[in-house]
């Protein structure tokens, strides 16, 4: 396989991550949130294991396979429940700009953890990722405190599980980095959540008033499982085959692409001050991510101007 080619499908991966929101809130306007989210992760860990196979355990740090599994279920939780609870599509789209701080906090964790030096740009970058928010939250309203908080009681729950799950998946990528040693058990990650979503669905529902499936749900459901799952497999293409220094780039803008593509499929229309807040975001994480890579930049920019 060509590198261009390994580079095009790794980039399939943003688009298809960038899908999940939409999709995942169609499914839960029609079968309702618990449901919803328990079959997309069922039928994503079906194509995983298929995918990847059951992971060798012996061979995967003990202390980390037991952290991270704890993580990505929570996040996971965190950020499929923010959207499935969103009260309107609209709000799915702002609830999914809030989990999107989570490449700045990475920053942020990566800093805390002592794996990179505190630079000024990553408080200019985070600082300017939270206005996005805001701006995304107040629209064309006057940007006040007040205006924010009566956005944000609407639906408390939602925007809460979203900024949790970015904090936890910024920890879940210091840890993956610190700790896995190479490994991905990305299956078995799924497996625990299915497990557990299975669990908590068997005591909660009520089994007695099953909604009723249409086609179209079927085919959402099997859509967003698919993109959730190939997503992965075809990411991990990317960065193993592919450049990686352009699909880290091109993951930067992920919330403009997620916002974009959530907009066709829950056909939204989003107001000029949201996506100047989607922007903000964007351009937030990418000034952290020039932060942890400010000396390379600086020898190629002098390189480049001393050639010219």
């Amino acid at each position: 396989m060509s590198r261009n080619l390994a580079t095009l499908i790794g980039f399939s991966a943003i688009l298809q991550w960038s899908s999940i929101v939409g999709l995942l809130k169609k499914i839960s306007a029609s079968i309702g949130a618990d449901l919803a989210v328990t079959l997309m992760y069922s039928f994503s860990a079906c194509i995983l294991l298929l995918l990847f196979g059951i992971p060798k355990l012996k061979q995967i740090p003990k202390s980390y396979l037991i952290f991270a599994a704890v993580l990505f279920v929570i996040y996971e939780l965190c950020f499929s429940y923010a959207i499935a609870l969103s009260q309107t599509p609209q709000q799915a789209i702002e609830v999914s700009l809030v989990n999107y701080l989570w490449p700045s906090l990475t920053i942020v964790m990566l800093i805390i953890f002592k794996e990179i030096k505190f630079n000024g740009f990553v408080v200019a970058g985070l600082a300017i990722s939270l206005l996005g928010i805001v701006l995304t939250q107040t629209g064309n309203h006057s940007m006040s405190w007040a205006t924010l908080s009566d956005n944000i009681q609407t639906n408390p729950t939602s925007y809460l599980l979203a900024f949790l799950g970015a904090s936890l998946w910024s920890l879940y990528c210091v840890m993956t980095k610190k700790y896995s040693q190479g490994h991905n058990p990305i299956a078995l990650f799924f497996v625990a959540i299915t497990l557990v979503l299975w669990t908590k669905l068997f005591f909660t529902h009520d089994f007695t008033a099953i909604p009723h499936f249409d086609l179209s749900t079927c085919l959402y459901i099997l859509l967003v499982s698919c993109v959730t799952a190939l997503g992965y497999a075809a990411w991990n293409v990317g960065i193993i085959q592919g450049n990686i220094t352009i699909l880290v780039t091109l993951s930067y803008f992920s919330p403009i692409f997620s916002t974009l593509i959530s907009m066709l499929i829950l056909q939204t229309r989003l107001s000029s001050e949201f996506w100047q807040g989607a922007i903000l975001v964007t351009i937030g994480s990418f000034i952290c991510w020039i932060s942890t890579n400010w000396q390379a930049i600086k020898v190629k920019l002098y390189g480049f101007f001393k050639i010219s």
